[in-house]
């Protein structure tokens, strides 16, 4: 009777996702972390979130942002809450994003990623522009490079979550 009230195949999906979640952080933290452009490390964990609100909805992408957000603070230690609180807003907003205004194409998905990698860029500099008093134009230029190096990163994540998901794009 317990066994009725639960749903293996979310169970199942929520399994893989948080596999996804651990490839994600790992590859981000100890691969990525020692490649360098201009002095700036790929940030590719809002790239994971935006897959998931993808093709999951907007409340899988909220709840997935949030864990994504609880770890990469832990293992970035630098603002405290700082991805904590975007992660969930990019998760949700971009499964809200599917459901009202756009397709789940790669051209699209690759927008709504630009769009989630500048929203963190923005929360990050924040920090050092509004509080510590710093110049903006390097903050700026820094906030583009990681933007940049970030993008490519959509090929590798977009098509294995749009299997994991199993969308059919051909209708």
């Amino acid at each position: 009777m317990l066994l009725d009230m639960i749903n293996i195949e979310k169970v199942r999906r929520a399994i893989v996702y948080f596999g996804v979640m651990l490839l994600v952080l790992l590859v981000q933290n100890d691969i990525l972390s020692h490649f360098t452009i201009f002095g700036v490390h790929a940030l590719i964990a809002p790239i994971a979130v935006v897959a998931v609100g993808f093709f999951e909805g907007g409340v899988w992408g909220g709840v997935f942002g949030l864990f994504m957000g609880l770890f990469c603070d832990m293992y970035l230690n630098d603002a405290p809450i700082l991805l904590t609180v975007v992660m969930p807003v990019i998760g949700f907003l971009s499964g809200a994003l599917v459901m009202n205004f756009v397709n789940k194409r790669f051209f699209s998905f690759f927008f709504v990623c630009l769009a989630a990698l500048v929203l963190t860029a923005i929360c990050q500099m924040f920090e050092f522009v509004a509080l510590a008093n710093a110049n903006i134009l390097p903050v700026l230029v820094t906030a583009g490079f990681q933007t940049l190096w970030s993008l490519p990163f959509t090929f590798a994540i977009y098509y294995p979550c749009r299997r994991l998901s199993g969308v059919d794009l051909s209708k």
